[in-house]
This record gives C-alpha cells, structure tokens and sequence, in this order.
C-alpha cells in the first residue's frame, strides 16, 4: 500500500517564488482563467444572477464530457441567453437544470438532486449575497451533507468569488479555504517535488486519493507566503495544462510564448523550475 507525505523543504521554495512574485502577479491568472472570462460573459448579460447560476453550476461540475474550460465557454454561451428571465433561485434552478441535462449528461439525476437540494436550502442561498466567503462555504457543506474540503465545494466558493469579482466587488478570500484538488493540481503538486508518493503510480487517479496532503501542501505554501490557497489556484491549475510534455525547456518555451505580455521570461522560468522541479 503506498502512502504520501510533505516535502516541507520545496514547501518552502514554493512560497518563495509566489513570495518573490508578488499576490498581484499571483492574481494576473484569474484574469486569464477561461473560467473566469466565461463568467465575467454571463456576468455582463445576467448582473445580480451570476453569482446563483456560477455557484450551482460549480456544484454539479464533475463527470465532464469535454475538458472545464469547453464546459464554462458552453454554460456561459447557454444562460447568457436565458437568463434574463431569472426572478427566484427556482428559475435560475430550471434554467440549470435544462443546461446539464443537455451539456453535463453523466450522473445527471444525482446533480439534478443536488441542484434542487441547495436551491432550496435557506441558508445558501442568503449566503450567495453575503460576505465572508466563509458562509457560503460552511453552508453549502451543511445543505449537501458534504465535506467541506471536498473539491465541488471549494470550487463552489472558488466560482463565487470569481462572480463577485466580475461584477466589480472586492472579495477577499480566507486563508482558511482550501484548495479544490482536481488532476490537473494533484499532478503539478507532485511534480513540484512538494509532495512525495511511494508505493503507487504517479498519475492523475493514483495522486487524487492523497487529496488531503495536496491541499497541506498548498495551504502551507499559503500561509508562508501570505497569498490564500484559492488565490493560488488559477495559476496551479494554468500550469497544470503543461504537466505532460515531459520536460522543463518544453514548458519553459510554451508557457513563456502565452504569458510574455504578462510576466518577464525569468518569472515565467522560476515558475516552471518550481512547479515542475521534478521534469528533466
């Protein structure tokens, strides 16, 4: 039986380099986020029902059919056109429920229910128009009955903060809220020499039962450099894209000829010594 544990010495140099690189170059990957466009798209269209539709899309996000930024594009192109009709959480629920059912099939009577159960849920929903970001996440949790570190529940939070920001709040995120870990995470985590597996395979499914370590990690990383787990996530996530080309001068070349008008060629290749440390 394998088992993982945390690498606290690249732990620390992972929150030198966000230290090194600033919150608000850390913050420049949300704005690139394909997620983040899409909901700054349903955000234009559907003003003070974004923040509804993001958090319960976010909720049944899981068991894709095609990858999460084809799915965000797919839900902001759908409800950009049927939104303007939304007058209670009921509508923007029917609204939801006829875009899974056509965009989001697998599992779909269990993320039916699970739209039905947080609409319907009191404290959610006030939670939605409140801040800190804190209430939405212990609610959410209560209402489905989940763990609150689980990743369609931080992602939850994570997509509510991204519809407030669209609609020109300032948001700030507890440092307390974890990570969401999906594969993309799970892999850059390891490859960043941060977490160290033995005994099992290091892929995306094999990485993703040490869930609970990788959000360690990342929480660490928070904490020592003072930028909050989900803050992080956009750029962890951005550089997950890049995790299977093999080497670190392939990485290097490709994400440097995205990010040039954003980032100087040696933050983008302290970035990728980093989060790739383990790569050739």
């Amino acid at each position: 039986m394998g088992f993982a544990k945390v690498n606290e010495t690249r732990v620390q140099s992972l929150a030198t380099i966000v230290s090194v690189l600033g919150r608000e170059k850390v913050l420049l990957f949300e704005d690139i986020d394909p997620q983040y466009k899409a909901v700054k798209r349903v955000a234009e269209v559907c003003k003070s029902r974004t923040p509804m539709l993001v958090v319960l899309n976010a909720l049944v996000s899981y068991r894709l059919t095609m990858t999460g930024e084809e799915y965000w594009t797919a839900f902001s192109d759908y409800v950009a056109k049927h939104c303007v009709g939304i007058d209670s959480a009921l509508s923007a629920e029917d609204i939801l429920k006829m875009f899974i059912e056509k965009f989001n099939r697998a599992l779909l009577s269990k993320k039916l229910s699970r739209i039905s159960k947080a609409v319907r849920c009191r404290g959610v929903l006030e939670a939605i128009e409140k801040r800190p970001l804190t209430n939405i996440w212990r609610e959410l949790s209560l209402c489905l009955s989940a763990n609150p570190s689980s990743k369609t529940i931080v992602f939850a939070v994570k997509m509510l903060y991204y519809a407030k920001k669209a609609l020109g709040e300032r948001v700030e995120i507890p440092m307390e809220i974890p990570i969401p870990v999906d594969g993309r995470v799970a892999l850059v985590t390891y490859l960043s020499g941060a977490l160290v597996v033995e005994g099992v395979s290091a892929s995306r499914e094999a990485l993703l039962r040490y869930s609970d370590a990788i959000r360690n990690v990342w929480s660490k990383v928070a904490r020592l450099s003072g930028v909050p787990p989900l803050n992080l996530d956009a750029m962890i996530w951005y550089f997950g894209k890049y995790a299977d080309m093999g080497s670190r001068s392939k990485v290097l070349k490709k994400a440097f000829s995205e990010l040039k008008n954003l980032f100087s060629r040696d933050e983008v290749e302290m970035l990728v010594d980093n989060l790739f440390y383990l790569l050739p």
